[in-house]
Order: structure tokens, then C-alpha cells, then sequence
């Protein structure tokens, strides 16, 4: 009995060395650890068998002396730690199968080769002039959606800086104003203002009203009122004869929504100065939205909440409030 138990003993401690040396062993034979032999055998490792020590080759013992406490601490490390040798397989995230693998791995060699744009996300991972404007689209989107500020800063060095005019097939200056949106979204103003400027400055024919009004929205939204009412006036700015006011439709009808969003927005920050003044604008731009044809439906101006915010701020200012609603024919 006492051989046979030696014997035992002896190819349990075979085992733990060739684990020791191959630790993804221990995957396919999990349970080998937890039998009485098999702790009596790694007890007699630790303290008793130095025939094997010089073969031992741990994290731990880098010398030729053996370490039972180096080879404990190894081992704990080795089969106790459930991160070991697995994390970046069990990382949650979905593994790639092998050709989706080849297709990132070729990707990212030709944007090293091309001097791409890289980005964080791993559905569009670079931009090049071989880019889509669904890409540049998608890549904004997430960028805004993930508020991520160095894809955005990135995208915005690329199209600011890496593709000509005619990049898209001439939508590039819609591309802008959707970047400039994005930006104010982040706090990137001087990213915004430079996407504004080019736009201006080289796609001033097609430029589109609500494109306007999304960047008149998102100076607004930041606070910051001057860019908002000079954008206002550049981009959406409208004839002062009424017989020209259906051709200019669309700009009146993005200019009143503009002005709405901006009353209802600052009579509810306690902000009335900036609130009346899109109010007095709304008053004067009402008989241009009569000549243009644009019924209540198509403006659905927020007249409730703009009212409800004045009444907030006071009595005099609600009264402002309704003088505009009227000369809107709008009841209360």
C-alpha cells in the first residue's frame, strides 16, 4: 500500500511540474487539484523533493535554488486568479471571428499606409479620401453620442484640413454644419467656429436653412447669444418686401422656429432681456409668415411654453408675450 501510495505521490508531483511549465493544462483537468493525493503530493513538492528544484522555472524563482514559498505564491497566482492567462478573452466584448480579424487588421495597414485619420470607433476606424459621407456621418454621430472630443477634434482636422471641396460629392459643406453642431455639443467652440467659417466662406450657395437653424439651436444651447443672433442674420436672415416672402419660405419658417427656441429657452432660465428681444423679432418677422403662405401647422412655434416662461419672470413680460402670440393671430 505504502508503494502504491508513493507511486501515487510521484506522478501527482510529475503533474504539477509539467503544470508549473504548462499552466493551460490545468483547463483541461480542473478537478486534479482538490484530491487528498493530490495535496499530500504538493505538500511533499514544497518541502521534501528537491531532485526537482533546478527544473522548476516559476515568475517567481529566477534562481537555481528552489523557493517553496515562491512556488506557492506562483501557484496561487497560476490557478487561483480567475483573470489568469483569460482576461482579454473574457473581457466581455464580442470576439471577432477570423475574417472580420483580417478585415480590421487589414484596414488599420492601409490607413498606416495612407496617413489616415484614426479613430476610437471600431465601426469606422479611420477616415481618407476614400471615406463616405455615411462614414464621416456615422463617425460624428457617435462621436456626439459618446461625447467623445478627440474623434470629433480628429474629425474635424480631417475634414478641415485633409480632403478638398469637392470631398462627398459636394456635401461637404453639409458636413460642416453637422460637425459644427457636434462641437457645440462638446464645448469644442473653436472647433465649431472654424467648421462655420469654412462653410460660410466656400459653400455659401448651399448652405441649407435648417442646417442654420441646428447651429443657431446649438450656439443657443451653449449660451452664447452673439454668435447665436449673428448667425441669425448671416444665414437666415429674410427680404423686407412682402411680395418676396414665398420664395423665401423656408428661411422664414427656420427663422420664427429659431426665434421661438430662443424665447421659450431664456423666459425659462429667468433670462427675459435676451427672451424679449426674440420676441420683438418674432412680432416683426409675423407679417412676412402671413405673405409666405406658412400656416400654424407648418410653424408650430412652442407658444405654450413661451408663454408659461414669461409668466414666470412677471407680469409685464407675460403681457409681451402675448402681444406676440397675437400678432401671430395666435389665442391663448
Amino acid at each position: 500500500e505504502n508503494e502504491k501510495f508513493s507511486l501515487i505521490c510521484s506522478v501527482r508531483i510529475f503533474a504539477y511540474y509539467f503544470i508549473l511549465r504548462y499552466p493551460h493544462l490545468l483547463k483541461k483537468h480542473p478537478t486534479m487539484l482538490y484530491t487528498k493525493t493530490s495535496l499530500v503530493a504538493l505538500a511533499l513538492l514544497c518541502s521534501h523533493v528537491s531532485a526537482f528544484a533546478p527544473q522548476v522555472r516559476t515568475p517567481s524563482t529566477t534562481s537555481a535554488s528552489f523557493s517553496p514559498t515562491a512556488l506557492g505564491v506562483s501557484m496561487v497566482s497560476t490557478f487561483i486568479d480567475p483573470t489568469y492567462d483569460d482576461s482579454r478573452d473574457n473581457s466581455g466584448s464580442k470576439k471577432l471571428s477570423r475574417p472580420e480579424r483580417k478585415k480590421m487588421e487589414r484596414s488599420r495597414k492601409r490607413s498606416r499606409k495612407t496617413g489616415a485619420y484614426r479613430l476610437n470607433s471600431n465601426h469606422v476606424s479611420y477616415l481618407d479620401k476614400t471615406s463616405t459621407l455615411d462614414n464621416v456621418m456615422t463617425a460624428i454621430k457617435r462621436a456626439q453620442n459618446l461625447h467623445d472630443a478627440n474623434d470629433i477634434r480628429v474629425i474635424g482636422r480631417f475634414l478641415l484640413e485633409g480632403v478638398d471641396d469637392s470631398f462627398a460629392y459636394g456635401y461637404k459643406g453639409s458636413l460642416l454644419a453637422r460637425l459644427a453642431v457636434a462641437a457645440l455639443r462638446l464645448d469644442e467652440y473653436e472647433l465649431a467656429q472654424d467648421a462655420i467659417n469654412m462653410r460660410e466662406t466656400r459653400f455659401a450657395s448651399s448652405m441649407m436653412p435648417f442646417e442654420s437653424a441646428a447651429i443657431i439651436r446649438g450656439w443657443n444651447r451653449a449660451d452664447k447669444m452673439n454668435e447665436a443672433f449673428s448667425r441669425l442674420e448671416k444665414e437666415l436672415s429674410v427680404p423686407s418686401d412682402l411680395s418676396d416672402a414665398a420664395a423665401s419660405k423656408d428661411i422664414i419658417l427656420h427663422r420664427a422656429h429659431s426665434l421661438g427656441t430662443i424665447a421659450s429657452r431664456h423666459f425659462y432660465e429667468h433670462d427675459p432681456t435676451v427672451a424679449l428681444k426674440a420676441c420683438n423679432m418674432l412680432s416683426e418677422l409675423a407679417p412676412l409668415v402671413r405673405a409666405s403662405g406658412l400656416t400654424a401647422e407648418e410653424l408650430k412655434l412652442p407658444w405654450s411654453h413661451i408663454l408659461d416662461g414669461s409668466v414666470e419672470c412677471g407680469p409685464a413680460f407675460a403681457s409681451i408675450a402675448r402681444d406676440t402670440m397675437t400678432a401671430f393671430s395666435v389665442e391663448e
